[in-house]
């Protein structure tokens, strides 16, 4: 079964690097993003018509061009929404508006299996490969280590359950949702506010003592370099309409400029 490429570079305290998948659900795309030297796709169901069957694809796909695919499902309540990603390939999961320790708790014992949790039990198939390996011991207990768990922080009620939220066993990362967080501090769409710049500090705060990786979307280099100083370990990088909308109205503009077009 294929490792989890986002453990080994915690691990050694290195950042990963990744993207979001809303728009292109041709599995091409995963290989493109694989020979690019991203470590993680994440696959949006929250915010996109991708259903399931895309998603199994793409995750596939993902898999086999060696890039971890991380799957935000559509919500928390249906447990079935959460492992039928992971079943389908998923090496992980992003889960959006964790806003208490209890969440975060029955999520985990959703999709972890024996000990740790009660996930339905599936030894063969996209997440496990098709392999099945002698021992099935081994086998749950490599599946379990090699799926990851980021926790979105959207809310204040989440902020102030950080450090709880932060001591759940199978936590592996924290990633900020600026946008909803902006919303629920009062301040939609600010993310230089004074109370998005708090915010954000109580996370890095709480997650360093906690030793746990944090991050959030980065939009360019610039910005990268900013919190890479900071210590960031979780970043996706834009997104796919994000990418091809910057460059293509450049380029639109910048012909329009050589070719004196109004």
């Amino acid at each position: 079964m294929r490792p989890n490429p986002l453990k080994a570079l915690w691990a050694e305290g290195k950042p990963a690097f990744g993207t979001w998948c809303t728009l292109v659900n041709h599995p091409r795309f995963m290989k493109l993003l694989a020979a690019c030297g991203l470590d993680f796709v994440i696959l949006e169901m929250e915010h996109t018509d991708f259903t399931i069957r895309d998603v199994s694809t793409l995750a596939l796909m993902a898999r086999e061009a060696g890039i971890a695919p991380i799957v935000r499902p559509p919500g928390l309540l249906s447990p079935h929404d959460l492992t039928r990603a992971l079943d389908a390939g998923a090496q992980g999961l992003l889960l959006p508006n964790v806003a208490d320790a209890e969440t975060l708790e029955r999520v985990v014992k959703a999709t972890k299996y024996h000990p740790r949790g009660e996930r339905i039990l599936n030894l063969r198939g996209p997440h496990t490969d098709y392999l099945r390996l002698a021992n099935p011991a081994e086998q749950i207990a490599r599946i379990n280590a090699g799926s990851i768990t980021v926790a979105m922080i959207e809310t204040q009620r989440g902020l102030d359950a950080l450090p709880e939220i932060c001591a759940v066993d199978g936590l592996d990362a924290v990633m900020i949702g600026p946008d909803d967080l902006s919303q629920d501090l009062g301040v939609p769409g600010l993310l230089n506010d004074p109370k998005m710049q708090a915010a954000t500090e109580r996370v890095i705060a709480v997650c360093d003592e906690k030793n746990i990786p944090w991050g959030f979307s980065c939009q360019d280099l610039q910005a990268a370099e900013k919190w890479l100083a900071r210590g960031i370990r979780w970043m996706p990088f834009a997104n796919d309409a994000a990418v091809l909308f910057n460059s293509f109205s450049a380029a639109a503009t910048g012909l329009k400029t050589l070719s004196q077009r109004n």
